[in-house]
């Protein structure tokens, strides 16, 4: 769970009193609301079609950031990808920073139709082979793009049950803003269609989306997504529900000071007890 202020931005300390969880419409007890400290097996996705050439700079340094700011038992595995038949793993789950910024140094703009649902659906399918990947590990997928899908081959809700099944959280870094001079006529509203898809996802799966209009944006948005990697919590409660299956959990927080707080966790998130 990630939770910010009314400034949008993340908070690093929360009191259980101020957490609720719901499951099955009925309140449950609160064990404990702790700092999640598990280390993060991380997948790097970054969107190398054409319609980023002119960003592409920005793209990698972001990347090299994220990199950089890893903790040290955090593995991160680098994805290329351009349309479907072009998504490639360049770099396995490694914990070596050389290794990952030489990667990140040999990627290059290519043609093709984008298809930002299938990079992710490849990026989150590459845990299950990642022999380390527990329950004691995070697995997050960052990607960077400017989120115009257009010819992916999996569906939004495929992509979308798949997350949830796997329990992969994802964040994206949206350079959406040349999607406007893009359009002109030939791909009217690319830009509407590109935030609602990277934001759907992300949402969905308790994770955040940033969409810089430069390059001090960019910085924040950085900041941000750095910190929420790092800072955000774990909730234990007491189930009072004794049915067997799924079941709907939601999660609600209230602050006593008045300030305005927002928990951030998977929508629709089902508990299979």
């Amino acid at each position: 769970m990630i939770v910010t202020g009314s400034d949008k931005k993340s908070v690093d300390k929360i009191q259980k009193e101020d957490v609720h969880v719901i499951e099955d419409e009925v309140e449950q007890a609160v064990v404990s609301v702790e700092r999640d400290e598990r280390p993060m097996d991380c997948v790097l996705a970054i969107d190398s079609s054409g319609s980023l050439r002119s960003m592409f700079a920005a793209v990698l340094e972001s990347a090299r950031v994220i990199v950089i700011n890893r903790r040290p038992e955090d593995e991160i595995l680098i994805e290329r990808f351009i349309s479907s038949d072009r998504i490639e793993k360049v770099q396995g789950f490694t914990r070596d920073g050389n290794l990952l910024t030489t990667a990140i140094s040999g990627f290059y703009i290519e043609g093709g139709q984008s298809a930002i649902i299938d990079a992710l659906y490849v990026a989150a399918s590459s845990f299950a082979e990642f022999k380390k990947t527990s329950r004691d590990r995070r697995r997050v997928v960052v990607i960077i793009t400017d989120g115009e899908d257009r010819n992916s081959y999996y569906s939004q809700e495929k992509l979308l049950n798949m997350l949830h099944e796997t329990d992969v959280q994802v964040f994206a870094l949206g350079f959406v803003i040349e999607l406007d001079k893009e359009a002109s006529g030939r791909r009217p509203g690319a830009r509407d269609r590109a935030e609602k898809l990277l934001t759907t996802i992300t949402s969905e799966t308790g994770g955040r989306v940033f969409f810089p209009k430069n390059k001090t944006e960019l910085i924040d948005s950085l900041q941000q997504l750095i910190t929420d990697l790092r800072g955000q919590f774990r909730i234990t409660y007491q189930s009072s529900n004794e049915k067997k299956g799924s079941r709907k959990v939601e999660v609600k927080l209230v602050s006593p000071n008045g300030e305005k707080r927002t928990a951030i966790v998977p929508r629709g998130y089902e508990s299979k007890l």
